[in-house]
């Protein structure tokens, strides 16, 4: 009787743990053939919240835009049959004309013990990728033929350098700004240049008429102080005067999740509650401590001080070269709409 009791108790507990995971197993099933089709706004999956669906020309759902409720990392899925591709962007307004956020860009994902690991990692992952500077975001492009695994892993390598930079005091000075040797090859002689390679591009960038142009056309519309009129590449007078403090601090005024993104394309061998799933472990892990403060955005942008109507600026810039003159150019403020 004691034996029956004892087999009969076994079964028993058997049975309640396998009848108390069909559910579990279940709701495990419905969320991985999660489909954008059966999305709707404000859904919570894997840690991130939905918040718009993208419609393709045929009113069929090919992506959508969901929301890291932990970090607040905004993530633009799409499915597109292709390798999977990500766009990563961080707000990045420029406080000045020394052209911090040019100056992240180059030294984030190759300086440093993080960033020379990372281009590492990338160079053995079939991996490529670029990084460009807009006025108020600076953006970096990732995208890999090596598969789904190593796309995860390479996301993480590069968010991680991002947000964890390494760099030097030296590596900022060196990237940015500073005086050289440079020995004539014909007589040996020697003379001092100005290098650097934030530097050496954006006095390359300043010889283009059109770059003098349009920044004196943004002052006038904006006003010189306004963020979307500082030079976000840099002056070149204005990066001489950049120290590594001022990197230090832009970076930790804006390289934080919350003040970040993606857009970001996955085939469909790469369902999105795996992929969500995947991104929110990421993130946790690379942001671990809560982030309370609130990000700028366009909406907290100053408002114009634009020139006065009929106002005229004559833009110089070196116009002879040989046998070829240039006219200076002028610009005329016709309206505060400008």
């Amino acid at each position: 009787m004691n034996g029956m009791s004892a087999s009969f108790l076994s079964m028993l507990v058997c049975f309640s743990i396998l009848s108390s995971g069909i559910p579990l197993a279940a709701m495990a099933q419905q969320a991985n053939n999660l489909s954008l089709d059966a999305l709707t706004e404000g859904k919570n999956i894997n840690g991130f919240r939905s918040e718009t669906l993208y419609l393709n020309d045929a009113d069929k759902a090919f992506g959508a835009r969901f929301r890291h409720q932990r970090t607040g990392f905004t993530l633009d899925f799409l499915e597109l049959q292709s390798v999977p591709q990500a766009l990563m962007w961080v707000n990045s307004f420029p406080t000045s004309d020394r052209g911090e956020p040019h100056t992240q860009e180059h030294l984030l994902l190759g300086k440093g013990n993080t960033g020379r690991a990372h281009s590492s990692l990338e160079d053995m992952s079939l991996a490529g990728s670029t990084a460009f500077t807009m006025q108020w975001r600076t953006v970096y492009q990732l995208h890999t033929a090596a598969g789904p695994e190593v796309f995860y892993k390479l996301f993480e390598s590069q968010t991680d350098s991002l947000l964890h930079p390494d760099y030097t005091d030296e590596e900022i000075r060196r990237e940015v700004s500073h005086w050289g040797i440079n020995e004539n090859p014909a007589d040996k002689s020697l003379r001092l240049e100005e290098k650097g390679t934030v530097y050496q591009e954006m006095v390359s960038s300043y010889e283009r008429p059109v770059s003098l142009l349009f920044r004196v056309a943004s002052q006038m519309i904006y006003g010189p102080a306004h963020p979307l009129a500082l030079s976000a590449g840099g002056w070149p007078a204005s990066i001489r005067e950049m120290k590594a403090e001022h990197i230090r601090r832009f970076h930790a005024d804006n390289y934080r999740l919350g003040n970040m993104g993606m857009v970001a394309s996955f085939p469909k061998e790469m369902p999105l509650a795996g992929v969500l799933s995947r991104l929110d472990q990421i993130l946790d892990q690379l942001e671990p401590k809560q982030e309370t403060r609130r990000f700028a955005s366009e909406a907290d942008l100053t408002a114009p001080k634009p020139a006065a109507v009929g106002e005229i600026r004559l833009v110089e810039y070196p116009h002879q070269k040989a046998a070829t003159r240039r006219r200076t150019p002028k610009i005329k403020c016709r309206s505060h709409l400008m």
